[in-house]
């Protein structure tokens, strides 16, 4: 039986960006010709066989949990009733690889590109995107009714969740005034603050980076870089891990938050005085 690729679409088209769409098809499209070659019917056994077929063939493990997961979400929204817990027990033979944090700007560095910066709407994308450790996307989607200059709140749609949800922060007075000098404060609630794209604001920053006088040579600079700096700078003054993993980063699971930032865990546990040095026991008979 081939699977309702046009009925999947339809049901989804307002869920995701055009271009996620595009790959969840995509990846459908390859089970369904699966399915066909070899007259299976759609179903948990079916997905494991197209799975163990692409695994021989070379294609990588983090490919084959995407491809999984596209899946996945084609039974939940077609309605297909499929064993949940053979379905978790596939998809953990292929899990998520996160890769700990590389590189990052240090403070003086962030400060650098936020203070030298000439164009206002890259400098404030910077400083919030740096000082709420939001993803790009989710800043770029600011919209003036999130932004509450009486009450002192700034509000983030936060990506990657299945359903809205959203984080809200207090606006800090230098991130206030910038909004104020450049944009003013009257705006309709429903006008994006930044009216770009990521696309500009990706093109712009390594050359913002060089400008500002910060060494781009040898290393992978994104502006996501960002957040991911925030979180490590604040690791490195003492916040809670798990302070920056729910209420900052907003990480669904505080492992990947602890997998991610272990490098900087590991060189604060080098750092910890022995016990005799905080007992100032030089010598035990």
């Amino acid at each position: 039986m081939p699977l309702d690729i046009d009925g999947f679409k339809l049901r989804t088209v307002y869920r995701f960006k055009p271009r996620t769409l595009k790959s969840v098809l995509s990846a459908i499209k390859l089970y369904d010709k699966f399915l066909s070659e070899n007259g299976l019917e759609p179903s948990v056994e079916s997905l494991a066989l197209w799975l163990d077929s692409l695994q021989r063939q070379g294609y990588k493990p983090l490919t084959l949990r995407r491809y999984a997961d596209c899946v996945r979400i084609y039974f939940e929204t077609m309605m297909i009733p499929v064993d949940k817990d053979m379905l978790r027990a596939v998809l953990k033979r292929f899990p998520y690889v996160i890769n700990p944090i590389k590189d990052y700007l240090t403070e003086e560095e962030v400060a650098k590109l936020i203070v030298n910066t000439k164009n206002p709407i890259r400098k404030l994308v910077y400083a919030i995107q740096y000082t709420y450790a939001r993803r790009l996307s989710e800043v770029l989607n600011l919209r003036w009714g999130d932004i509450n200059f009486r009450k002192h709140t700034i509000r983030f749609r936060i990506l990657k969740r299945r359903e809205e949800e959203y984080a809200t922060y207090h606006l800090e007075g230098w991130i206030e005034d910038l909004l104020k000098k450049y944009f003013g404060e009257k705006h309709h609630s429903n006008k994006k603050v930044f009216p770009v794209t990521k696309e500009w604001i990706e093109r712009m920053f390594r050359r913002d980076l060089e400008k500002a006088g910060v060494k781009v040579k040898g290393r992978r600079l994104t502006p996501h870089v960002l957040r991911s700096s925030r979180a490590t700078h604040l690791l490195r003054r003492g916040v809670p891990i798990d302070v920056v993993s729910k209420y900052l980063l907003r990480h669904k699971r505080y492992e990947t938050t602890v997998t991610m930032y272990r490098s900087v865990m590991k060189e604060e546990i080098a750092e910890i005085p022995s016990a005799a040095e905080t007992l100032q026991i030089s010598h035990v008979s």
